[in-house]
């Protein structure tokens, strides 16, 4: 980019259009910071802000070759560019001081020093280091454990490339904690560059072996500082964790992923607690949702402000043939990648999977191993990042009311995840939903929440939907209300169910009868496999071996089971209309479903009524 290309806005002005939003949020500018190539030609920039509550933000800001935008540029094969980099390609080999963020690396080149930095804390391993191979080097980290495991990971980076690294003793700094250098240089506002220089150094933590790593990476607990637990949404959803959030189909999960979007990218306030929401970039990965006729106009009803939103339609590949192409992205391979692009985003506060089981690849999403092996990076990722990761799921028809055992998939979703979250219809009101905590390891226990959604027209004719919370928590318990629902299937199949259960107790009142034929005879008359498994398990239909050809029978419960000639159904003898020796009482009337087969046949030698019934029941299911 020339000087020219500046002359219709400057960096500073596109800043402040870029950021208009965060500005009238009452966030000021602190400082614009120009990453430049070796010749000096601007790459892009950081802008730092800082508001009166003490809360901090960073955008970084590109030139597209047409207009400035938010966002970085992509990064060179070798890594991002160094801060400073065309003072360093200007003095080469003259010693450097590394710091931890470009504000402590300006205030030390204010004294003369030539001073560079990779960025924030966790920026070491995206970095080109090239540029300081063979220097002497010291590392000046700030006072914390993040900034420790920064200096280590540069001065590991830094010996590779023949340096000679000292580290600047902070703990003899009297630095209060994270404080920088920065920090120091105000604390001694007359100090020079020799002074600076003066500073008491230590040598870095010795490698193992010809420069490996140790095997095991050990930390002793002495040394870590506690650290309060970040909160994107207090007590319930934090930074640098991943949450699920699970319900059935067309419950509002994606619309409450909106509303979450929104808030977060406008600062707005939480629902019930009223609490403000830190301003953030948001990205989407989004498999089932269309960007433009859904996703956006999802979030333009819930107020969000679209500059700081963002989707991920793909992963940038090469084929067979060495040319470029797009593929779908895949968390068994892409989480470095996707952490490449939420940093050059800049900021993002809330990433939603939506649904996560639409990013597996090849893994089995039922298999506890494969699946903590998947969601270790991603939960690392987020870490790092300080992002919050909402995962996206849906409830397995399984029914049942334990909540965690209901989301889809393995139980290590749940496990890797440290809050679980449940959307599910009110028992005692259809049209409302219920937001309900499953699982909250870092928060406290706390009530649910209930909305609606609410049908929105925007721009004159696009039919969308939003959240609108209800002001008043929830008591009800995930549990109870899944107990109540029933279900995916349950309630809609309850009728279906019960004409079965006649029907079944009908055909097997007069004694046992061949699963195969039961089979046979349920599907002529509309019962499927499943409906008629469940009538099983309802009534406690006993399965059993007989000796007929190794064929299964099934039998009521109070019945001994006999294992002779088995009574053989009769299809062409079902009546419209029958009358169940099943009912108690008086004779009840049965639909064309609940016809019993009936049959004929004698039975012979006996065996006791529930030798087989447990196994037998379970191998019958495998046939």
């Amino acid at each position: 980019m020339t000087a020219a290309t500046l002359t219709s806005e400057t960096p500073q002005q596109a800043a402040r259009r870029l950021l208009a939003g965060a500005l009238r949020e009452g966030f000021e500018p602190a400082a614009l910071h120009c990453y430049a190539d070796a010749h000096g030609e601007p790459l892009f920039w950081r802008a730092r802000l800082r508001h009166p509550d003490g809360r901090k933000a960073i955008r970084p800001i590109r030139w597209s070759g047409e207009r400035f935008e938010l966002g970085e540029p992509p990064a060179p094969p070798d890594g991002k560019p160094l801060y400073r980099l065309n003072e360093l390609a200007a003095l080469p080999g003259d010693p450097v001081a590394v710091v931890e963020g470009e504000s402590c690396a300006d205030a030390l080149a204010a004294l003369g020093l030539l001073a560079t930095t990779s960025g924030g804390a966790d920026s070491a391993g995206r970095a080109d280091w090239q540029p300081l191979a063979g220097r002497d080097v010291s590392i000046w980290r700030d006072n914390d454990e993040a900034g420790a495991r920064y200096a280590a990971e540069v001065a590991e980076r830094l010996r590779a490339l023949d340096c000679h690294v000292r580290l600047v003793d902070v703990a003899a700094l009297a630095l209060p904690p994270k404080g920088d250098a920065v920090d120091w240089l105000a604390m001694h506002p007359d100090a020079t560059d020799a002074d600076v220089l003066a500073l008491a150094t230590v040598e870095p933590p010795a490698a193992t072996g010809d420069g490996d790593p140790p095997p095991m990476a050990a930390r002793c607990l002495a040394n870590v500082k506690a650290e309060p637990v970040c909160w994107l949404w207090p007590g319930r959803i934090a930074r640098g964790k991943v949450t699920v959030l699970a319900g059935n189909p067309g419950l509002g999960k994606s619309q409450i992923t909106a509303s979450l979007a929104a808030i977060v990218a406008t600062a707005g306030q939480w629902p019930i607690d009223r609490t403000r929401a830190e301003r953030g970039a948001v990205a989407f990965l989004t498999a089932e949702d269309d960007a433009a006729d859904t996703l956006v106009p999802r979030l333009k009803a819930a107020g969000a402000d679209l500059s700081l939103c963002h989707v991920l339609d793909a992963v940038r590949a090469t084929d067979r043939e060495g040319l470029p192409t797009l593929r779908g992205f895949d968390l068994s391979r892409d989480v470095s990648a996707l952490a490449e692009m939420l940093t050059r985003i800049g900021d993002v506060r809330l990433l939603v999977i939506d649904p996560i089981s639409a990013y597996l690849g090849g893994v089995d999403s039922h298999r506890n191993a494969e699946v903590r092996a998947l969601l270790a990076p991603l939960s690392d990722m987020a870490a790092a990042l300080g992002v919050a990761v909402v995962a996206v799921s849906h409830l397995n028809k399984g029914g049942g009311s334990d909540a965690l055992s209901r989301v889809t998939g393995s139980l290590a979703f749940v496990a890797a995840a440290r809050a679980a979250w449940i959307v599910a219809k009110d028992p005692q009101d259809p049209a409302r939903r219920l937001f309900l905590p499953a699982k909250n390891n870092l928060g406290p226990d706390g009530a649910g929440l209930s909305f609606a959604i609410e049908a929105v027209t925007i721009e004159g004719d696009i039919e969308t939907s939003r959240i609108a919370w209800h002001a008043e928590p929830v008591t009800i318990t995930a549990n109870e209300a899944l107990a109540a629902d029933g279900g995916p299937d349950r309630r809609e199949e309850a009728p279906q169910r019960k004409e079965a259960e006649e029907w079944l107790a009908a055909s097997l009142s007069g004694g046992p009868v061949p699963s195969a034929d039961l089979l046979r005879s349920a599907g002529s008359v509309g019962i499927s496999r499943r409906t008629l498994f469940r009538a099983k398990e309802a009534l406690g239909v006993a399965a059993a071996k007989g000796d007929f050809k190794g064929g299964w029978v099934w039998r009521l419960p109070d019945e001994e089971c006999h294992l002779g000639a088995p009574r053989m159904p009769a299809p062409k003898t079902l009546a419209p209309f029958a009358e169940s020796k099943a009912a108690s009482g008086s004779s009840a009337r049965l639909s064309p479903k609940s016809a019993p087969v009936s049959g004929v046949g004698t039975l012979g030698s006996t065996c006791t009524a529930d030798d087989y019934r447990r196994a037998a029941g379970k191998m019958e299911e495998k046939l």
